[in-house]
């Protein structure tokens, strides 16, 4: 329903497009026509597609901390709850892929993803406040984006490519709608722009809770240039453009 004065509210353009966009695994994927032998040439892309499930199994436990410090956001728990729902469909496709093609010692079990969540249950930190905490999520799900768009790139297994582009395409809809919720922080209080600019400074993606080595790379330019995108249109300004303002003030 539309929120009070007729808005409405943020989640539902996600909604839609979530219902839009959705791909079934068995009625989308053609997973009897992987090219087996080709796919296991690709071991660092299968390496790196194992990482990606084990932090695509990981919402279950990230999304509910999340929730919990977003608690009164409606469009915050409605998107979260999405994001739980696709990231299953993506936890479950990645390891599909890596058992059809065999990729061993790496296919991800269910006592594996039990024992990275213990891991990072373990090794919890403290949660930032919750303009922090959104903007590393909307981070994280720009990064995975620019991930699997460039793993499909990279890819000459026909099956894998289409996988990819579909989970590529999720993801950038899951920051998107990160965005939004950003940008309504930022109306409902625009004193909230310098903390979104400042945590999307020293973002970190939420999968490295899990794997050593984060979706998120430091040298991928294209990703970078897409979050002071994102930042700006919430922010009216963006993380880059931010620092070198801080540094014109200091040097005043």
């Amino acid at each position: 329903y539309p929120a009070a004065g007729g808005r409405v509210s943020v989640y539902e353009s996600h909604l839609a497009s979530a219902e839009q966009a959705a791909w079934p695994l068995d009625a989308t994927i053609a997973w009897d026509a992987i090219d087996v032998a080709l796919a296991r040439r690709e071991e660092h892309i299968l390496a790196a597609l194992h990482d990606a499930a084990l932090i695509e199994g990981y919402l279950p436990v990230f999304a509910p901390r999340l929730m919990q410090l977003l608690w009164d956001d409606l469009d915050v728990t409605a998107v979260l709850s999405l994001e739980l729902y696709e990231g299953l469909r993506h936890y479950t496709a990645l390891k599909r892929y890596l058992r059809a093609v065999g990729f061993e010692p790496a296919v991800v079990s269910e006592e594996r993803m039990i024992a990275a969540r213990e891991r990072a249950l373990a090794e919890q930190r403290e949660p930032g406040s919750p303009i922090a905490e959104l903007t590393n999520f909307a981070c994280s799900e720009l990064f995975a984006a620019y991930f699997f768009l460039r793993l499909s790139r990279e890819t000459r297994e026909p099956v894998l490519r289409q996988l990819l582009e579909h989970m590529a395409r999720d993801e950038f809809r899951h920051a998107a709608a990160g965005a939004d919720l950003l940008a309504k922080r930022v109306r409902l209080d625009p004193g909230a722009a310098d903390e979104i600019l400042r945590s999307a400074q020293s973002f970190r993606h939420y999968g490295s809770d899990v794997v050593d080595v984060p979706l998120a790379t430091t040298n991928d330019f294209e990703a970078i240039a897409a979050m002071n995108r994102m930042i700006r249109q919430a922010c009216g300004v963006s993380p880059t453009q931010h620092i070198q303002e801080r540094l014109n003030a200091r040097s005043i």
